[in-house]
């Protein structure tokens, strides 16, 4: 069984009129604005993040050695859109992760 929680993120902003609620055993919940259409996906009817919307966020999660693991696993599988990441990457708010993400990036662009 993976002990690891799960991460959900609920759109929100500094007018939501909900109180924090605290999160439920086992799940995380981040709060934030809404994603772009293009770094959502729905899979089996359940929306989640892109791959390239979650590769840009596994940076802030990751090492680089880790973040160019998950690169490689997504383009063996044939689902690495290096455009997409990027402009999943240019819309986020500024994170200390970009430098090295945009790095991988370069890597896998030039593959």
């Amino acid at each position: 069984m993976n002990d690891e929680p799960i991460h959900i993120t609920v759109p929100s902003n500094d007018d939501d009129p909900r109180s924090p609620v605290k999160d439920p055993p086992g799940v995380i919940i981040h709060r934030g604005p809404p994603l772009h259409p293009d770094d959502m996906d729905v899979i089996g009817g359940i929306p989640v993040t892109s791959l390239a919307r979650t590769l840009v966020d596994m940076a802030e999660e990751s090492t680089k050695d880790e973040l160019r693991a998950m690169f490689l696993r997504a383009r063996e599988r044939g689902l690495l859109d290096i455009d997409a990441v990027m402009a999943s990457a240019d819309r986020v708010e500024w994170r200390p992760s970009l430098e090295m993400l945009y790095e991988v990036i370069d890597e896998f662009r030039d593959i």
